[in-house]
């Protein structure tokens, strides 16, 4: 899941301009705070729709337009809000070519969230040349270049940014890193008080608690710690009922735990609201844990359907499902290898020793897994990998 950058953007942008927001005054008392901020962004769009039409030679309308679409696209994980927020940041940009540093921001977190890094990257680039001393500018270049695996620019970067990494529009930037480089257990404290800031923030948002919470549950689930796991993410859809990424993680914990019925229920309920690969193979493999190789099947085959699908970007953890389920092998390395191309970070190389592992060529999956493993990162998922291949024991 990519959500931190466009975490830190929806901070970062919030003050660009304020919205037609009346509606939170006047709204019931018995409303859930959920459905109402889901309500008020939709009012708030529809009113910057109304501005930009108005004036569409104007640039700042567009920005909040934008961020937005990006806000509602991390949260129901419609692309074509993706799209519409890199529309807005490349319109406002023909509007205003200079002293526009929202407008790229916005940009290089819309094609972060599309996965194409290499244009982020040169929109970061550009957003750094024109406000170069602010943190929040050098942070998601920093972001680029961690998916990239330009690992060298990126701990020049965070490394300088070590005072700001509080900043909420920092933190979930900082805390990746952070995680990629090994130290895990910092991400995890770092996010934590970023979330604590962010509860006694007046008014607190709960889409961005929410998110906090399926972070730090990520995390927990990752590194095995399932009761903390079962806490965030029970936290996090408490205050987010329908969110699918929630029940997507939180059907993958009940899978980790053996409770199959509760993951297949939870899975299918993320997908009523989202068609995911990864969720679609995890109800598959609920469904076989419990004996039943025909339902398991039918999952695995909308899996394989999902993911043939006219989408931007590469989605690696759709070509793991498929890796996983020894689906599609050949096509699935052949995408690895054209990634690697432009973008060689750990979990690219960790990508390609599992697919040149599952197409038997075990000796090139070795070299490859330890190009993974040498920036030293903790992720069990990459040493269960090792162990599989025979790189360690």
């Amino acid at each position: 899941m990519r959500t931190g950058g466009l975490l830190g953007t929806a901070f970062a942008l919030a003050a660009v301009a304020t919205g037609a927001s009346a509606l939170a005054r006047r709204a019931p008392a018995s409303r859930s705070a959920a459905s109402l901020a889901a309500e008020i962004r939709e009012q708030d769009i529809a009113f910057f729709q109304r501005r930009v039409a108005a004036e569409p030679e104007g640039a700042l309308d567009l920005v909040q337009l934008g961020a937005l679409y990006l806000e509602r696209f991390g949260q129901l994980g419609a692309e074509a809000d993706a799209l519409d927020a890199e529309a807005s940041a490349r319109r406002s940009l023909a509007n205003r070519a200079t002293r526009n540093a929202a407008a790229w921001q916005l940009l290089a977190a819309a094609l972060l969230g599309q996965h194409r890094f290499v244009e982020a990257r040169d929109a970061a680039e550009r957003l750094v040349a024109l406000d170069s001393d602010a943190p929040g500018a050098q942070a998601v270049l920093g972001e680029t270049l961690l998916e990239l695996g330009e690992y060298a620019g990126a701990d020049r970067i965070f490394k300088s940014l070590t005072a700001w990494r509080y900043d909420p529009a920092l933190a979930p930037r900082y805390a990746r890193w952070l995680e990629l480089r090994g130290r895990a257990g910092e991400a995890r404290a770092l996010l934590e008080a970023a979330r604590e800031t962010l509860a006694h923030s007046d008014p607190p948002r709960p889409e961005r608690l929410a998110w906090y919470e399926l972070r730090l549950g990520e995390l927990a689930l990752r590194f095995g710690a399932l009761p903390e796991a079962r806490r965030r993410l029970d936290a996090g859809l408490a205050l987010l009922p329908g969110n699918w990424r929630l029940l997507a993680a939180r059907a993958r914990l009940a899978l980790a735990g053996g409770d199959y019925p509760l993951a297949i229920a939870l899975g299918d309920s993320s997908l009523a609201r989202h068609l995911d690969p990864a969720t679609l193979a995890l109800v598959g493999d609920a469904w076989r844990a419990r004996g039943d190789t025909a339902q398991a099947a039918e999952y695995f085959r909308g899996m394989e359907a999902a993911t043939q699908a006219p989408r931007g970007g590469f989605h690696r953890a759709w070509y793991l499902a498929l890796l996983d389920h020894d689906r599609r092998v050949p096509e699935v390395l052949a995408a690895v290898q054209r990634d690697l191309l432009t973008r060689r970070d750990v979990y690219g190389y960790d990508l390609l020793a599992w697919a040149l592992f599952k197409s038997g060529r075990p000796a090139e999956a070795r070299q490859a897994m330890a190009r993974a493993l040498a920036w030293g990162g903790e992720d069990p998922l990459l040493h269960a990998h090792a162990r599989a291949i025979g790189v360690e024991r």
